[in-house]
């Protein structure tokens, strides 16, 4: 079975000498700190991030769990649904008051109703992912500022969730202290296994948040076998040649079907389709091989997602789409 289900890729990005190099050179007997702090120096290099403003955990997950101990408990959080699952499940773990913003039926989401319900709500945080998931839009750059504006306005804290943002369109971030940003090594890296969630915060938001944080939050060998690789200029960049390709040929595969079942724009590593036939094709294409995202949840019954997959799978991948368009 071909796994379609996971938003992971489908292949490593580590050469034999990465693991090789970090291996030799990590010393296991000692906590890791100057590992951290190169690790920081690397992925703000990469992403004009400054490393002073950077903290890690484990998963970007461990974020969203923190933010909601640090925000979530002191008033409360809204978000869209559909959105990222685990929001709600930090938030049931402690308790928190989650409010929600629903999509209307084409999973598009009114910014103006969003931030009417900011208002109304008054939360302390909102978060939201940006590009989307599960929805794979990308939220303008407008759009945006406007959320951070509207949190500015009654004290609170705008959290954009940027797991896919390598995938998407860049775009001017809005500035402050109430605004954060979450990462993760796990999509256009390729380093799900390692469990690498970055945070970016500025001033005292910083401070209150990596106030909770573990001292030491990721191993030694981890950091090491990440900075290898984000040192490694020509293997990183093929490898983001080779996710962005894998999305390309994803996006080109699911064409056939679109005057049938809706399919929107991806700025992600995965599609979102929907519609009456959007499960029959899933399950389709489940007995042929390949195992998509299907959801119980009553807003998204009709909703299949499909992630990358290897580039040499996507021939007997588009076939099949193929074959199932021509039985409608």
């Amino acid at each position: 079975m071909i796994i379609m289900n996971r938003n992971t890729s489908p292949v490593s990005p580590f050469r034999r000498e990465h693991y090789e190099k970090s291996s030799q050179m990590t010393p296991v007997s000692q906590y890791p700190e100057v590992e951290i702090d190169r690790f920081k120096k690397n992925y703000g290099q990469i992403t004009d991030l400054n490393p002073e403003e950077l903290e890690l955990a484990n998963g970007s997950d461990e974020w969203i769990q923190k933010l909601m101990i640090v925000f979530g408990l002191d008033g409360g959080a809204l978000t869209l649904a559909p959105d990222f699952f685990m929001y709600t499940d930090y938030a049931g773990q402690f308790g928190v008051d989650l409010r929600y913003v629903d999509a209307d039926e084409n999973y598009d989401f009114d910014i103006q109703k969003v931030i009417k319900e900011i208002k109304k709500v008054q939360p302390k945080m909102f978060i939201f992912s940006n590009p989307q998931n599960p929805t794979a839009v990308q939220f303008s750059e407008e759009d945006i500022q406007d959320l951070a504006d509207a949190m500015k306005e009654i004290d609170g804290y705008l959290v954009i969730d940027e797991a896919y943002v390598e995938f998407g369109e860049e775009y001017k971030r809005p500035e402050g202290d109430h605004v954060i940003i979450i990462r993760t090594m796990s999509k256009i890296y390729g380093m799900a296994g390692l469990r690498i969630g970055i945070l970016h915060a500025t001033g005292l938001t910083y401070e209150k948040i990596t106030k909770i944080n573990h001292p030491y939050p990721l191993n030694n060998l981890v950091l090491n076998l990440a900075s290898e690789f984000l040192e490694d200029q020509p293997a990183r960049d093929d490898f983001i040649d080779y996710q962005l390709e894998a999305k390309k040929l994803l996006v080109e595969s699911l064409k056939p079907i679109e005057d049938v079942i809706q399919v929107k724009p991806s700025s992600t590593n995965f599609v979102f389709t929907y519609g009456d036939k959007a499960v029959d094709l899933g399950r389709y294409l489940e007995n042929q091989g390949y195992l998509a995202r299907f959801y119980e949840e009553d807003n998204l019954k009709n909703v299949v997602r499909y992630s990358i997959i290897d580039l040499e799978e996507y021939p007997s991948f588009e076939e099949a789409v193929k074959n199932w368009r021509a039985m409608q």
